[in-house]
């Protein structure tokens, strides 16, 4: 059975000016025009994708990791290319005990470079970091400066096993390093992460921030405090705010940004500095993520991929 997606040409005025994008590799400020970019693209999925969860994130080996929908604090697995066969991961409730009345909620989640899933929990405000088997469950940090995490909007990491929080109501990004837990504040400026993306070589982290509508590049080991930060992108219409971003991978060096009502996808050439597509989706996403040619989207009603046609 195959399933096509043809999105109509419709006339989207996402930006009344202009992008401003440096280059990723040297940044000088550069203007980038939103004209002459094509709107319509056709999704055809191969073959029927559909995943009935909430949040998700992508294991190097080709497992999805995913929030079940009946139940915030059950993490779900299956494989990409068999979705249909889902096993249950975890189940915070069978692990932590709560002092209060709430339910547990996974706010985030991201598999690391050995396998092992990294989760923020809102209702305890724990990071909690699951071995491959999930028999072993660490609780990596919950609190900076005596004060609890609570809503968790970014979580990454890179393969020297240091991971990265964003709390947007505190407009802050944490840095932690496991091996000493040293957890540190990265940004200098106000930023109210909504989604991470971080690259092969784990030395730096795209940020996509609401209020102001940005995208911001954290650089690890640039200054004498280990790191700091730049603009890579403004949205200047208030109604554009980036909801989720992914890199698509370094060869390309293509970034994807998920903004506005969660129907428009904007694919950045950073090498170039320009937009290479504007691709309308077929319904509100929440999430996106890039693995192998294909998009995969949090939804309402769960996790759906689209092949990607952007050449």
């Amino acid at each position: 059975m195959t399933l096509t997606y043809t999105l109509l040409p419709v006339l989207i005025l996402f930006f009344a000016g202009c992008f401003k994008t440096p280059n990723l590799q040297n940044h000088p400020q550069k203007q980038i025009g939103s004209s002459n970019v094509p709107v319509s693209q056709n999704f055809n999925i191969k073959k029927p994708f559909f995943i009935d969860g909430g949040i998700f994130s992508i294991s190097e080996d080709g497992n999805i990791y995913f929030v079940a929908s009946e139940d915030k604090s059950v993490v779900r697995k299956a494989r990409l290319d068999t979705p249909e066969e889902f096993s249950e991961f975890i189940d915070l409730k069978e692990w932590l005990k709560s002092d209060t009345f709430q339910n547990f909620e996974i706010d985030d989640l991201w598999s690391d470079h050995q396998g092992r899933l990294v989760v923020a929990e809102s209702t305890s405000g724990k990071i909690l970091r699951i071995s491959k088997d999930a028999r072993k469950l660490e609780n990596l940090a919950d609190s900076y400066d005596g004060y609890r995490f609570t809503k968790i909007k970014g979580l990454a990491g890179n393969q020297m096993d240091q991971i990265f929080i964003g709390t947007p109501n505190a407009a802050t990004i944490y840095g932690f390093d496991p091996t000493d837990g040293k957890l540190e504040v990265l940004n200098e400026e106000l930023v109210r992460p909504n989604d991470f993306s971080m690259n092969t070589k784990g030395d730096r982290l795209l940020v996509s921030e609401s209020k102001p509508n940005r995208v911001v590049v954290v650089e690890m080991n640039g200054t004498d405090s280990g790191f700091y930060s730049w603009e890579l992108i403004r949205f200047p219409r208030s109604q554009d705010e980036p909801l989720s971003l992914d890199l698509l991978d370094d060869q390309s060096n293509l970034l994807a940004v998920l903004i506005g009502n969660g129907q428009s996808l904007l694919l950045f050439d950073l090498e170039d500095g320009r937009i290479k597509a504007r691709l309308s989706l077929p319904v509100r996403c929440y999430r996106v993520r890039h693995d192998q040619g294909w998009f995969y989207l949090q939804t309402d009603e769960g996790i759906i991929r689209v092949i990607n046609t952007s050449g």
